[in-house]
């Protein structure tokens, strides 16, 4: 059972890491550290937190100093390239990414991209579900557990999930008032 809480809770922190990418008109630096930067010829991407320090400038501003001055052009390229929407201005051997308030179009855009991953966060439940199941059914059948312990670890499963779904539901629902309430 605490494998079954152990992967519904790394749902649940994953969908939270995903949803904080997500903006809602305030700079925060979670909006563009995972980008990823093809910083060097023949080497892996990395993201802009491996290649920079990212600080809030101002509630609609970030920061990016990085650490090699040679990549400030190519990681406001990869800014620019993101599906974000924002215009980095590089000043010397800095780059300011202004944030802008969104249009309400984008709000609702990001509305549906929060549904979207409370979706698949929910899915991943389901599916943590099933092999929970699965291997009750394991147990039961090569004479592991007792009926009564398979009826009652079935229930369990089930309540856990329950329980978690509506925490993800509870989750996407106070993200997209956040979206739209700007």
């Amino acid at each position: 059972m605490r494998d079954l809480l152990a992967k519904l809770q790394s749902a649940k922190d994953f969908l939270l890491s995903e949803l904080s990418s997500i903006r809602a008109g305030r700079a925060r630096i979670s909006l563009i550290e995972n980008i990823l930067v093809e910083a060097y010829p023949g080497s892996p991407r990395l993201t802009l937190k491996e290649l920079a320090t990212l600080s809030v400038l101002d509630a609609q501003t970030l920061l990016v100093s990085p650490w090699d001055k040679t990549v400030v052009s190519k990681i406001s390229l990869a800014i620019s390239a993101s599906d974000l929407g924002l215009n980095p201005v590089v000043d010397k051997d800095v780059i300011k990414v202004p944030v802008p308030a969104p249009t309400q179009e984008r709000r609702e855009e990001f509305a549906k991209l929060v549904g979207k991953k409370v979706e698949e966060a929910k899915i991943s439940a389901r599916t943590i579900r099933q092999d929970a199941m699965r291997s009750l059914d394991e147990q039961k059948e090569n004479g592991k557990i007792s009926e009564d312990e398979y009826f009652r670890s079935r229930d369990e499963v089930e309540s856990k999930v329950r329980k978690i779904t509506l925490e993800l539901e509870s989750i996407g629902k106070a993200k997209k008032e956040e979206v739209m309430g700007i």
